[in-house]
């Protein structure tokens, strides 16, 4: 699976763009992802609208660390089909997130950015019932230490290897490093400002999908 981060704060070309991934793909091997600072601009407006033009499997990046219960309706109930808590929270936050999602019959990702035993914590969040985990590098981490999720692939393979979940990895992937993503049994690819950045975005989203097959 390709997930598109739209980590953009402009609505409207987030939504014409994913209205041409949406037409292009007809939402096959593509989720969309309404980012973080997507959110922090147009709450559940914008993932209510992601929803209602494609379609398409809606991902509310909200990383919750707190009130799950409440952030994990607020988007559930705006058409979104999963949403993130991180994996720093504590365990009680975990274990509410998970019935949340639950009670809503969605899915709940947790999101190991940042988190300093990132092996162990997987471990952890299996057992407490998310659904998929996602290994991290954020942005400000790649341009501070030159640092992308391909120089850690190692990881988040074990990762996948130890635990029954689906696991995602993001930060700073290229089209040319899917191919070696999906050979180490990684289920999600995240791709970000490679294809929103991109001066033909769904050509980058089209060719992503070829090295996924």
């Amino acid at each position: 699976m390709l997930q598109v981060a739209l980590d953009l704060t402009d609505l409207t070309r987030v939504l014409e763009l994913s209205a041409e991934i949406a037409s292009a793909t007809r939402c096959g091997g593509v989720w969309l992802e309404a980012g973080t600072p997507l959110i922090k601009s147009w709450g559940k407006l914008a993932v209510r609208s992601l929803k209602e033009l494609t379609g398409c499997f809606v991902v509310a990046d909200t990383k919750s660390v707190d009130v799950p219960r409440l952030e994990g309706t607020v988007m559930y109930e705006a058409g979104a089909d999963a949403y993130t808590v991180l994996a720093l929270a504590e365990d009680e936050v975990i274990k509410e997130a998970v019935e949340t999602a639950r009670s809503h019959g969605k899915l709940v990702i947790g999101d190991l950015i940042s988190h300093p035993r990132p092996l162990q914590r997987a471990h952890e969040l299996s057992r407490l019932g998310v659904d998929v985990l996602v290994y991290h590098i954020g942005i400000s981490v790649q341009r501070a230490r030159g640092l992308r999720v391909t120089d850690l692939l190692s990881e988040a393979a074990r990762i996948k290897r130890e635990t029954s979940l689906k696991v995602a990895v993001a930060g700073g992937i290229k089209p040319e490093d899917v191919e070696e993503i999906v050979k180490e049994g990684i289920d999600i690819v995240i791709m970000g400002s490679a294809i929103t950045s991109a001066e033909k975005p769904v050509e980058v989203v089209m060719k992503t999908l070829t090295f996924m097959k």
